[in-house]
């Protein structure tokens, strides 16, 4: 069932499902719906164009990363727990660890370091295995390799190694009974559905939002110009929304 939601996944999500319908589009011109399929081609394009330029990207991500804002140091609490929820790494085994974890894994991790030295000592856990059954790798279990390298100490990082998806992760540490307080830290897109999952399981944490990739900038012409990066982050959003109306239709929150 995993491996198929992931199929599934890269389907329906952009850039697969743009290539699907430039590919029907382009079938059918040469069949007898030539006037349909240049209709779809257009379509195609236009959405292409659209989720590969920055506007869309940040007009997508900005209802998502506006729900929080980030934490505010004088609000942070001097002793309790970061929970920290991975964001994917790779299975590349002959890269440093540095290189294996997604750049939203690391941001993550490196938020998790900033308020470590803000408090004092606090606990680190690291909560998430693998979301994808063709990666065989624990994602957890590298970002603590990772935090042992930037000095964390080892007795102070915890992993959870199983948990595959959000609603996992928050199950997983319900399971750990944590003492509070304790501090949220994820991608400020995935953070409105992450901190509904905790709450709704009774977990009473505080957000401490990081990874924000809205970047508005209304004099910047380039803006306008196709981008694989704003692509990857239009696809990041879209997932995300439909992510948190799946959440709420099944009920997780």
């Amino acid at each position: 069932m995993t491996v198929l939601y992931q199929i599934l996944k890269r389907l329906i999500l952009p850039p697969g499902f743009l290539i699907l319908l430039l590919v029907v589009g382009f079938t059918f011109s040469f069949l007898k719906f030539r006037r349909l399929g240049r209709v779809i081609l257009a379509v195609g394009i236009l959405f292409l164009y659209l989720l590969s330029i920055s506007p869309t990207a940040d007009l997508l991500l900005t209802p998502l990363e506006s729900q929080y804002t980030p934490l505010n140091p004088e609000r942070l609490p001097r002793t309790g727990t970061l929970v920290v929820l991975s964001g994917g790494a790779s299975a590349a085994d002959y890269l440093p660890v540095s290189s294996r974890l997604t750049q939203s894994s690391t941001k993550r991790l490196l938020e998790a370091v900033r308020l470590y030295h803000l408090m004092d000592r606090p606990k680190i856990v690291i909560s998430g295995g693998s979301g994808n059954p063709l990666v065989q790798v624990t994602e957890s279990a590298l970002m603590r390799e990772l935090l042992l390298d930037l000095g964390i100490p080892g007795k102070r990082i915890v992993i959870e190694g199983k948990s595959r998806n959000t609603f996992e992760n928050g199950k997983a540490i319900q399971q750990l009974r944590l003492a509070p307080p304790i501090v949220l830290i994820t991608s400020a897109s995935h953070m409105e559905r992450a901190h509904k999952v905790f709450k709704t399981l009774g977990i009473h944490s505080l957000p401490a939002p990081c990874d924000f990739k809205a970047r508005w900038s209304a004099n910047d012409p380039l803006r306008f110009f196709p981008s694989g990066g704003a692509l990857n982050t239009s696809t990041a959003a879209i997932y995300e929304h439909l992510g948190t109306w799946w959440y709420d239709l099944t009920g997780k929150f």
